[in-house]
């Protein structure tokens, strides 16, 4: 029975493990060095103290148990960027097409407090339409395309930008 669940420093390696294939055989991610575990465990602390969601999704049928992992992380490292976090959501593959990545996503953002995260960006590599829609299917909308701007295996590969908005809509913010 596949269950989803906070993250545990034990699932870190199997973490690793799943991000690790996506920078070796992918552009859905421009990392070119797989993070090592300590980056991991710095992430998972960051999430806990930050209050942000770390979440895997697990089976206990499968020898490594995770299927996949979402997670939220600074979009960028300004003052004025502290509420808007970038998410990050992988699945081993013979995990995909199951309805796991929805499942996973509407739970991070279910468990993303509106007092701590205001927006969520997606920043997608465009040869990777599959997340595009999972995205799209989450809630979230198309704020801009970018051509060729990341570099991978050899090629520039362009971005599609997507955002979600987690605050109350800007009329009632803003007193209008």
């Amino acid at each position: 029975m596949v269950t989803l669940r906070d993250a545990r420093v034990d699932d870190l390696n199997a973490v690793a493990d799943i991000y690790r294939h996506y920078v070796e055989s992918s552009t859905a991610t421009f990392d070119h060095i797989a993070p090592d575990l300590a980056t991991w465990q710095r992430k998972l602390e960051h999430c806990r103290t930050g209050r942000l969601p770390f979440l895997v999704v697990e089976d206990p049928e499968v020898a490594s148990g995770v299927l996949g992992f979402a997670c939220l992380g600074p979009y960028r490292g300004k003052a004025g960027w502290a509420r808007t976090m970038e998410d990050s959501i992988y699945l081993r593959p013979e995990a995909a097409g199951r309805g796991i990545g929805s499942r996973l996503m509407r739970a991070m953002i279910d468990q993303t407090d509106p007092a701590v995260v205001r927006n969520i960006m997606a920043v997608i590599s465009d040869e990777v339409p599959e997340s595009v829609a999972l995205h799209r299917k989450a809630g979230f909308v198309e704020s801009g395309r970018t051509p060729g701007v990341g570099y991978k295996f050899g090629r520039w590969v362009g971005v599609v930008y997507m955002h979600l908005s987690l605050a109350p809509s800007e009329v009632a913010e803003s007193g209008d």
